[in-house]
């Protein structure tokens, strides 16, 4: 009797004193660079943990973004301080790519309808390629930026164009490609790869004029020769791991012959 009278008597006050509670004691907070939407109590229903993984890569891809407007500002600025952040987004972007490869592993164990585990597989993919893209920036294109800052290097005008409109291109790529990632739109996805034979012909041009501006002698690209040719392959190969996400929706429309898109469409 003692005990429901207790009970009685703390039933109207239990709302106050879990209001408090909260107050009091706060949850642990989320690292700013750790995963916000891989909730694994949702692991047991597929569409639920799917759109997990699909928002959770987005964080990654955004990140991704800032690492190349962050290398673009310098280049353009000769402002080395604009490399200050890249070393921390990469470890970001590894962090969050094998934190979702982890949470789709654990759903994969279940039994998922043929199109979900398609839909795991694509997810899981681009992780993987916004990784490799994380890496060529930090490790490539990074010290090939800073090399033109620290020795005081100076592009060709028509040079300097031709890599500033590069860099702009591939990240208007990749805000594209995020876009196809969630719509999963036939049109954005064949309008992709169409741009990256506009890299490759951007890229082989950029190299002609390159070398022809050598064999005019002009200082800037005697200069900066390496430099010009090996920023130009690292950002046709970050086009290259941007592109991947087109695939598989051109492939299931068979608008997709090998790596070529095919002349006409259906």
């Amino acid at each position: 009797m003692f005990n429901v009278a207790v009970a009685l008597v703390a039933w109207p006050l239990a709302p106050m004193l879990a209001r408090l509670m909260v107050r009091l004691i706060k949850d642990d907070p989320t690292p700013e660079d750790g995963p916000k939407y891989l909730d694994q109590q949702q692991l047991a229903t597929p569409v639920l943990a799917l759109a997990n993984a699909t928002r959770e890569v987005l964080r990654v891809g955004d990140a991704v973004e800032k690492m190349l407007i962050s290398a673009r500002d310098a280049f353009t600025e000769n402002n080395r301080l604009r490399l200050s952040n890249i070393s921390g987004l990469e470890r970001q972007v590894d962090k969050l790519q094998q934190e979702v490869k982890l949470y789709l592993s654990r759903l994969n164990r279940q039994e998922l309808q043929e199109d979900q585990s398609n839909r795991s597989f694509v997810i899981i993919d681009y992780a993987i390629n916004l990784e490799h893209i994380g890496d060529i920036i930090e490790k490539g294109l990074c010290p090939q930026i800073a090399k033109k800052i620290d020795q005081g290097l100076y592009f060709s005008k028509d040079g300097f164009a031709e890599l500033d409109r590069l860099f702009g291109l591939t990240i208007d790529n990749l805000r594209i490609a995020q876009s196809i990632l969630v719509t999963r739109d036939f049109h954005l996805a064949r309008q992709l790869m169409e741009v990256k034979d506009e890299v490759r012909v951007m890229e082989k041009q950029s190299s002609v004029r390159h070398i022809e501006r050598l064999r005019d002698g002009q200082v800037e690209s005697l200069q900066t020769s390496s430099l010009h040719l090996d920023i130009l392959r690292d950002l046709k190969r970050i086009n290259a791991h941007i592109v991947s996400v087109a695939h598989p929706i051109l492939d299931e429309s068979g608008d997709l012959m090998g790596s070529r898109l095919r002349e006409t469409v259906k």
